[in-house]
């Protein structure tokens, strides 16, 4: 291979193995609005899942007599290489990604607005414009459980790119990007009610940036769901954005079933 076509292959190696977060799959099939005029409130989303205990590895940088392992003389001598880069490794217990405070959030905002796009004949609102309807309601519930990874090719690919280093033909295999498939668990609920009987059922937890509704003593109509978000980014690319990508992935497959138990018959 000439050097030329050698390097051209390099950037777009590099080029493919950056390349950040993004969702892919099949487009979601959704149904056209019907014109049903309708009043749905999106209550803020909770969540029932268990918490986790899990490796992460962070990087940061230390100069010459800052590294461990080093005394003050020897690190002053190697001071002038400049900073050095080290990898540290600490347990972390949190929720899953999709249950913790900031993506219940960012999901609860995302999915308003995605199911008032899929139905603009629907006047849709978070419990905060309760207080500002009149007439029958259809109030949503979404507790989100948890998520798990189904689909993964990425130590496939680590050990390609690892191997790659000494037998450079086998970076071809990353020219393809990493592909992994995240199912959420949850369930939805569907409330028939009065908006006068809605007013006088809210209620502020802390936890939450907006009301609740206190169901007590009414039966919703409801499931439980799965949904698969596909994605796909590179092998070396920052991995800072796929939480937002994913979120917003989620918020859209969401969005859809949102609709569908709205206009479900009990």
């Amino acid at each position: 291979m000439s050097l030329r076509a050698s390097s051209l292959l390099g950037l777009v190696l590099l080029s493919s193995a950056c390349a950040t977060a993004r969702v892919v799959g099949p487009p979601l099939a959704q149904l056209a609005d019907p014109g049903v005029t309708r009043t749905v409130v999106l209550e803020p989303f909770f969540e029932a899942a268990e918490w986790e205990t899990s490796t992460r590895t962070e990087y940061g940088q230390v100069y010459g007599d800052q590294r461990m392992g080093l005394g003050f003389g020897v690190g002053s001598a190697l001071g002038n290489a400049g900073p050095q880069t080290v990898a540290i490794t600490r347990q972390v217990t949190e929720k899953p990604l999709f249950a913790r405070v900031a993506a219940l959030a960012s999901e609860h905002r995302a999915v308003l607005a995605q199911v008032q796009r899929l139905r603009p004949s629907w006047k849709v609102t978070s419990t905060a414009g309760a207080p500002m309807l009149t007439g029958p309601v259809k109030l949503v519930r979404v507790v989100v459980h948890s998520n798990q990874l189904i689909e993964s090719n990425r130590s496939l690919k680590n050990m390609a790119f690892g191997f790659g280093l000494v037998l450079w033909p086998l970076q071809l295999y990353n020219i393809t990007p990493v592909s992994e498939t995240q199912r959420v668990h949850g369930a939805l609920e569907r409330y028939d009610v009065d908006a006068t009987l809605l007013q006088g059922r809210l209620v502020k937890y802390p936890t939450q940036p907006d009301f609740a509704f206190n169901a007590v003593g009414l039966k919703p109509w409801g499931h439980a769901f799965s949904l698969d978000v596909e994605y796909e980014e590179g092998l070396l690319a920052n991995e800072a954005p796929r939480e937002q990508v994913l979120i917003e992935g989620f918020a859209e497959r969401l969005a859809a079933a949102v609709v569908a138990i709205v206009e479900e018959a009990p």
